[in-house]
């Protein structure tokens, strides 16, 4: 692990910063990508992974973009959804709709080979026309 905190961040962590990255324009990262050890990547891409902003911004991690059109950062009063999803007959079905929504997996639970549930998190609530493209039984949870 002593070489985590010492050694450069590797190609895949870049790119992977990279893609997290552009789903949040308003900010920026307070450093070079270049310049992050192993371990400082392996926490941004989790840290944004979980979408925890603040904590980031909180750390001086990541800055605002000023002048950005949207005007303000992530604010705090916007909690991430929860999902159980269900009823899939294909480990794919649920891979595809979670991909399409964005969404992170927090739980899951399976009998043998077959998935009975996931429980995923997505940044906003799921729009009915999205819902009803999936043959899956998907409930908000609380």
């Amino acid at each position: 692990m002593d070489s985590w905190k010492n050694e450069k961040s590797t190609k895949l962590q870049r790119k992977k910063i990279s893609d997290l990255m552009s789903a949040h324009e308003s900010l920026k990262l307070n450093h070079a990508l270049e310049d992050l050890t192993k371990l400082q990547a392996d926490y941004l891409i989790k840290s944004l992974l979980s979408g925890n902003m603040e904590k980031l911004l909180e750390k001086k991690v990541l800055l605002p973009v000023h002048g950005h059109p949207s005007g303000s950062l992530p604010t705090a009063s916007v909690k991430p959804v929860k999902y159980k999803v269900s009823g899939g007959e294909h480990f794919f079905s649920y891979t595809d709709f979670r991909t399409a929504v964005s969404g992170r997996l927090l739980d899951y639970k399976t009998e043998g080979s077959e998935i009975l549930y996931q429980i995923i998190e997505v940044d906003k609530e799921i729009s009915p026309e999205v819902l009803k493209d999936y043959s899956l039984t998907i409930k908000k949870i609380y």
